[in-house]
């Protein structure tokens, strides 16, 4: 079943909405805080999600954020991108239909831990663009996204293999030819992202392919496993770790160091995030 030819077809994938756009393109021209503040402000619910996060756990200081110049400074741009980026993809891969053994805010949850790993993970290793990498984690799997909104059957068939078989979602599309990851760089690219974070999605589960190894989806696949370690899995009753690649490097030191981080951080990041989630 060739999901992502079919996927070319679907006319309903809505493009980015305009004021998402002129942000991102904002952030990419790196413009002030105060430019930044007068194009968010346009958008009231995406104010208050950033005044939320601004002040929730994980990035609260001494003194509570009370406006949105303040908030934007406090997240730093990165943050921003990806407030911006959660908001839209929520907003346009949102499923109609409700499946049971399926929760949209853990698979949410999960990539924004796996977003935070990959970042620690980039740091640690010396990355020369952290933030990119963040985004990579956070926008990994829209590719199920795609697949519950676009493809509800396939993708029941998906959670009752899951179910049956007790394996994970990748094992399971992959014996009804499909793939979520191929699938998340088609939706990607029509989003007219940039090739590294196209390539980043299409090869999280297996960065060492036939085009040789994509470092940026190596990071992606490595903070994949310390999401799960971590307890933050998209899937409630799959805990089995992946295999980890053959011929592939493993720094146990910087994982654990990585893991450890994220432990400490763990609720702090979902207290945080649940709000704007669920805004």
């Amino acid at each position: 079943m060739d999901i992502s030819k079919k996927l070319e077809k679907i006319e309903r994938l809505p493009t980015l909405p305009q004021i998402s756009q002129r942000i991102l393109n904002a952030l990419e021209e790196e413009v002030s805080a105060q430019k930044l503040e007068e194009i968010i402000s346009e958008d009231q619910s995406l104010a208050a999600r950033l005044l939320k996060l601004a002040n929730s756990p994980i990035y609260r200081g001494a003194q509570p954020v009370t406006n949105l110049r303040q908030a934007v400074v406090r997240l730093g741009t990165g943050e921003v991108r990806n407030v911006v980026l959660t908001a839209a993809l929520k907003y346009m891969l949102k499923p109609t239909a409700t499946y049971k053994k399926f929760d949209i805010t853990r698979l949410w949850i999960h990539a924004l831990a796996v977003a935070r790993a990959v970042y620690l993970l980039a740091s640690e290793e010396g990355h020369p663009d952290p933030n990119t990498v963040y985004t990579a984690g956070l926008l990994h799997d829209i590719g199920r996204l795609a697949i519950a909104v676009f493809f509800p059957e396939e993708f029941l068939h998906i959670l009752a293999l899951c179910e049956a078989k007790g394996i994970s979602f990748h094992e399971a599309e992959k014996e009804l030819g499909i793939d979520h990851a191929a699938i998340g760089a088609e939706v990607a690219a029509k989003w007219r992202f940039s090739e590294v974070l196209i390539e980043a999605i299409r090869w999280h589960h297996t960065p060492k392919n036939e085009q040789g190894l994509n470092q940026t989806a190596f990071l992606v696949f490595k903070a994949d496993i310390v999401a799960r370690i971590v307890g933050l899995s998209p899937e409630e009753n799959f805990q089995k770790l992946p295999k980890w690649p053959a011929g592939l490097p493993l720094d146990k030191k910087i994982l654990s160091k990585v893991v450890g981080i994220l432990k400490k951080e763990k609720d702090d990041l979902i207290a945080s995030w649940q709000d704007v989630l669920n805004a």
